[in-house]
């Protein structure tokens, strides 16, 4: 394959992957807790000119062509995400560093940011896709009383029965040691391998996590992303062009 080919051919595919972060940002931008993804370009390696290859000028030391792009989404953005007021006793929101721990119908555990959390009938407490908060109970979720829950800053949950309070447990918070080997599962859900450590993240109750996409910048990011694709297949057409020009000349 022609060098300019190769070369805009990996420039429209590393473009793809980045419109392809990027509508998956905007689409989750009223998603609860949500974070954005860091899409990062290198180059690729540098194909030596054989040769047949004539140089313009002799004085040229190194000769040889870069064979292009790719890219790819190497982090993702931790950022803190705008604390919206919901009136929810079970819609929890952290400010500051860590995340909820759930377990899923397979006992699978996973980290998230997303804490809208509801009271089911047996009076487990999960998300909308069923994993259950990780909870340290002092009394067994399914005996607590009915009551007034309040949940304070340091996760600990009391209910108020008539005039009396009851601690009925503490919600921890997770704060990995290293955020760059959070790998993300799907649903809003992250799986880490590694150590935990003391963070300073507080839980705040009633409010929720918005998603920490920046729509202005998305959207710019979008327009140039569709430009330098648009200008990858320009040159895919200028060397289809050049290729023909040549080949009439061997006929």
């Amino acid at each position: 394959m022609s060098i300019p080919l190769s070369i805009s051919k990996s420039g429209m595919n590393a473009v793809q992957n980045a419109m392809d972060a990027l509508s998956n940002d905007i689409a989750n931008s009223n998603t609860t807790g949500y974070k954005s993804k860091n899409v990062s370009f290198s180059e690729l390696m540098v194909n030596d000119l054989n040769g047949e290859s004539v140089l313009l000028s002799e004085r040229v030391q190194n000769p040889g062509i870069n064979n292009g792009t790719k890219s790819g989404v190497n982090t993702t953005n931790m950022a803190q995400g705008a604390l919206i007021a919901d009136e929810n006793a079970y819609h929890l929101a952290i400010a500051g560093d860590g995340f909820f721990g759930v377990t899923d119908q397979n006992n699978q555990f996973y980290l998230t940011r997303d804490g809208a959390f509801q009271v089911n009938g047996d009076k487990s407490i999960t998300n909308s896709n069923g994993d259950r908060l990780s909870i340290e109970a002092v009394i067994p979720v399914e005996q607590w009383p009915n009551g007034d829950v309040a949940i304070a800053l340091n996760g600990e949950v009391s209910i108020q029965t008539g005039n009396e309070t009851i601690v009925v447990g503490r919600i921890p918070l997770y704060t990995p040691a290293v955020s760059d080997a959070l790998m993300p599962a799907g649903e809003n859900k992250f799986t880490y391998d590694g150590v935990f450590v003391q963070g300073d993240g507080m839980i705040q109750q009633h409010f929720l996590e918005a998603s920490n996409v920046d729509l202005a910048s998305a959207i710019t990011d979008m327009m140039v992303a569709q430009r330098a694709y648009s200008l990858n297949t320009k040159v895919v057409q200028g060397t289809n062009e050049m290729m023909s020009t040549i080949n009439q000349f061997k006929q």
